[in-house]
């Protein structure tokens, strides 16, 4: 019960559900080559979260959309985005402005 406290109070929760510029943010720390645990660490979520890999597919799965590609065609680009970071960077710069008119800021649970 007390290491459950301990990891709850040491890791940000993000009470918004919505698209925020957090998720954009994580991405493009990924697009400029951080490894997910160094982001891990800059957000504050624990070492082995997965957070940064659900909150970036959000943002890649919102790129495909606005190119109006399938997300089964482009699987390989969504699994490995450091690998086919150039080809994310151009979609990202392209839509960047629509995104962020979309996203929210981001709220945490205190």
């Amino acid at each position: 019960m007390i290491k459950e406290d301990r990891l709850s109070v040491s890791r940000p929760l993000l009470k918004t559900k919505g698209f925020s510029t957090l998720h954009l943010q994580i991405f493009e720390y990924i697009l400029i080559g951080k490894t997910n645990r160094e982001i891990n660490r800059i957000l504050g979520y624990t070492e082995r979260s997965h957070a940064v890999v659900d909150h970036s597919r959000k943002v890649m799965y919102k790129l495909l959309a606005m190119e109006d590609l399938h997300k089964a065609d482009f699987k390989d680009r969504v699994v490995y985005p450091r690998k086919f970071q150039f080809w994310w960077k151009k979609l990202l710069n392209k839509h960047k402005t629509e995104l962020l008119s979309m996203a929210i800021a981001p709220k945490f649970y205190e």
